[in-house]
């Protein structure tokens, strides 16, 4: 079945990683070959600048973004010799690699607790259950926490992808405290001896503020099981959402000091290039795209390859 295939870990493609990003971002690479195109004439008048604009606006780069790369063009078509790809892409992988530095990688020894955070829609229960289904093919016990509790769907569907992968589930009744829900996995991985413990969240309550405060409490509980954690805090964006994500992102990093985004749905989106702003804006990583529904199409992010599949 269509469900059974999400869980095929390495077997429904031999493409590489790296190759499954540049393939993913085909929706997203019409409007960039575009500007490439403008960019590549001889002269760059207002009309061509506008459309210029205009595509980036499309590709939902971000106001901020649209700028600098507008100032990037106009120095750009002023010197006598250039290479159009080669200059985009060197002004974007700058862009990212500065923020990609810091990406700290998880220490291998000990239990590591990480917490995924997004609004509902975002793809983050199925990031989740791949995620789990990753690890546990790389060797690592895994428990994660169903801490949705307000979502019953949610629950059932992540308890599906467990099952699937055999990693340990702790839920509760619907509509428990969600709190609650993540102290208790803690403890169960902590005392299982795991290696890696996946705290599902809530995406919507009433109102934002109502659910910023609900997810500061189930970070803050988790460390009265184990002092730092949750060591990472991962937020899952939908590519297609864009720049519409941006201010959702900036609450979630306010209120929880997030350590890496997710963007997931990048091949079925034009506006996949909207990493770029929002990275630029809240100067947090990506670690993992999402460039198709099988397990392997999770995959962890790699600026060339980011770069490269947007503009060729």
């Amino acid at each position: 079945t269509h469900f059974q295939s999400l869980y095929t870990v390495g077997q429904a493609s031999k493409v590489d990683s790296k190759q499954k990003i540049r393939d993913g971002l085909k929706s997203a690479s019409g409007l960039w070959s575009k500007v490439v195109g403008l960019l590549s004439k001889s002269g760059l008048s207002q009309e061509d600048r506008d459309e210029i604009e205009e595509y980036l606006f499309a590709a939902d780069v971000g106001p901020k973004m649209v700028d600098e790369l507008l100032g990037e063009f106009d120095q750009m078509v002023q010197k006598e010799n250039f290479d159009v790809k080669l200059e985009l892409s060197g002004f974007l992988k700058g862009k990212l690699l500065k923020v990609q530095a810091d990406k700290k990688e998880m220490a291998s020894d000990g239990l590591k607790v990480i917490m995924i955070v997004g609004v509902n829609g975002a793809g983050k229960t199925t990031t989740i259950g791949k995620l789990a289904t990753q690890f546990k093919a790389e060797g690592k016990k895994v428990v994660v926490g169903a801490c949705d509790t307000f979502r019953a769907a949610a629950v059932e569907q992540l308890e599906t992808w467990c099952q699937r992968a055999g990693v340990e589930m702790i839920k509760a009744s619907e509509g428990a405290n969600p709190t609650g829900v993540a102290y208790d996995t803690v403890e169960k991985a902590k005392q299982s001896g795991a290696d890696i413990c996946l705290i599902d969240t809530a995406g919507r309550l009433h109102t934002a503020k109502n659910l910023m405060a609900e997810l500061k409490k189930t970070k803050e509980v988790m460390s009265k099981v184990v002092p730092d954690a949750p060591h990472e805090v991962w937020l899952v964006i939908d590519a297609i959402t864009g720049q519409n994500a941006l201010r959702q992102a900036e609450e979630f990093h306010t209120t929880l000091n997030l350590t890496s985004l997710i963007f997931t749905k990048c091949d079925g989106s034009s506006k996949a290039g909207s990493a770029l702003g929002i990275v630029d804006k809240l100067q947090v990583p990506i670690r993992y795209i999402g460039v198709g529904e099988n397990v392997e199409d999770l995959t962890h992010f790699d600026v060339d390859s980011y770069v490269t599949g947007l503009i060729g």
